[in-house]
């Protein structure tokens, strides 16, 4: 930020780290146990795949619900997701990339082999994420590589199956913009581009991993952990089909309005400016989402732009893979929905509401952000009993919290998470202008 704080909370935000040696998982416990094997929760941090790390979540909440807590690394930015010509060529496989979401399948195993010694069941494992961690968990859902090693999911903010969401690179679109990156840190020549990258330190690595460059850090289809999208996965039934949890915030994008238009982009939007910014970004459509998003609809443009953001990237792909996902096994679908969650930065033109990860607070304590209210830490304890029963039993409907409907195509009943009410709504759809995002009859 300008002021030279950090753009996420969590320790490895402030301090960041220049050490490849990386592998490591955090495991929190009840502080007693019955004796029984404990469901298990295996959580992947979001960060766009280039920041983040597992020790800035505190497991404490959800382990005092009955769970066995796993907070996991994995390799980030291009030492976790960089292919590159030269790295597949000394493939067995012929092809590079995705290294993190092999990490995290490493971790997968580690916790069927050896949770058992921290009182965890083999048998019972949750894996989930937020934001990256959460589009991960989405693949690996499709990776033949995960068969098994997990039996229920959670998708906080990040989807892969369905339009909007995250899609993977192809092999040969993700060398090419490995090949982009090794030449912006001094590696042309294709015959040493490996050994010169491998000499390139890694804190020069990191800079050019920089915001900017995030988007290079998207798995790719070319490894054998990933043979095909989400998408042909679910349509050829090669999936690892189990119970979901899934959802987004209700003002996800204001976060990120609030970060690159507000802090680092020179202030807030005009009219003039939110149309121009609208047309530069959507082309040919653009004229279509001004008409849907017109900026008097709003009390400021950097709302209406916040709007179309959530709208396409996070909400109705939320939606569109608990519609797709409902076919074929369980899933409850909510909207975390606290206007007054704590905010992550300053930003003054932009109220963040319930912005993009402001529901981490409620299941992970922080004592990096201002401290959750009665009625927020009422609605904490709803969500953690929520998603430790889920855990457990592939059903969130724990005794003494208000019922939550399976979602169906049909019903379309989607749980607000709120602190002045805990519910199912109809409205989701309609509110978040997902027909005309996802116009085909389904998934969206």
């Amino acid at each position: 930020l300008p002021d030279g704080g950090p753009v996420l909370p969590g320790e490895s935000n402030r301090t960041g780290s220049t050490v490849e040696d990386c592998l490591y998982l955090n495991v929190r416990t009840p502080a007693r146990t019955s004796g029984r094997p404990l469901p298990v929760l295996v959580w992947l941090h979001g960060g766009a795949n280039a920041y983040g790390a597992g020790s800035d979540y505190d497991g404490a909440a959800l382990a005092a619900r009955g769970l066995v807590v796993v907070t996991v690394n994995y390799r980030l930015g291009a030492l976790g997701f960089l292919a590159h010509p030269a790295l597949s060529a000394e493939s067995a496989d012929r092809a590079s990339g995705d290294y993190g979401l092999m990490d995290q399948q490493a971790a997968l195993r580690w916790v069927r082999s050896n949770i058992g010694a921290f009182g965890g069941d083999r048998n019972r494992v949750t894996l989930g994420g937020q934001s990256a961690g959460s589009a991960d968990t989405c693949l690996h859902i499709a990776s033949p590589t995960a068969k098994g090693l997990f039996h229920r999911a959670i998708q906080q903010s990040g989807a892969c199956a369905t339009d909007g969401g995250l899609t993977p690179l192809t092999l040969d679109a993700a060398e090419r913009k490995g090949s982009g990156f090794a030449a912006s840190v001094g590696c042309t020549e294709p015959t040493n581009a490996a050994s010169c990258l491998r000499a390139v330190p890694t804190t020069e690595l990191i800079r050019a991993t920089g915001t900017g460059t995030a988007s290079l850090w998207a798995p790719n289809t070319g490894p054998h952990v990933l043979p095909r999208t989400p998408r042909t996965a679910w349509a050829e039934g090669r999936v690892n089909a189990v119970p979901t949890l899934s959802g987004n915030t209700h003002d996800e994008y204001r976060y990120f309005t609030a970060l690159y238009v507000d802090l680092l982009g020179g202030g807030p939007l005009t009219p003039d400016s939110y149309a121009a910014l609208i047309r530069l970004q959507y082309g040919d459509r653009a004229a279509a989402v001004l008409d849907t998003y017109p900026a008097s609809a709003y009390p400021s443009p950097n709302l209406a732009y916040s709007a179309v953001g959530t709208d396409q990237r996070f909400a109705c792909p939320a939606r569109g893979d608990s519609r797709l996902y409902g076919s074929r096994v369980p899933v409850y679908a909510y909207e975390f929905d606290d206007a007054q969650a704590p905010p992550f930065i300053p930003a003054p033109h932009t109220p963040q509401g319930a912005f993009h990860a402001s529901e981490l607070a409620y299941l992970f304590p922080t004592n990096v952000l201002a401290p959750l209210t009665p009625a927020q830490r009422r609605l904490s304890a709803t969500m953690t009993a929520y998603w430790a029963r889920f855990a457990a039993t592939g059903n969130p409907n724990a005794p003494g919290t208000p019922p939550w409907p399976r979602y169906t195509v049909t019903g379309d009943r989607i749980q607000v998470l709120a602190t002045d009410g805990v519910g199912p709504t109809t409205g989701f759809a309609a509110g978040h202008q997902c027909p005309f995002w996802q116009p085909s009859p389904f998934p969206g």
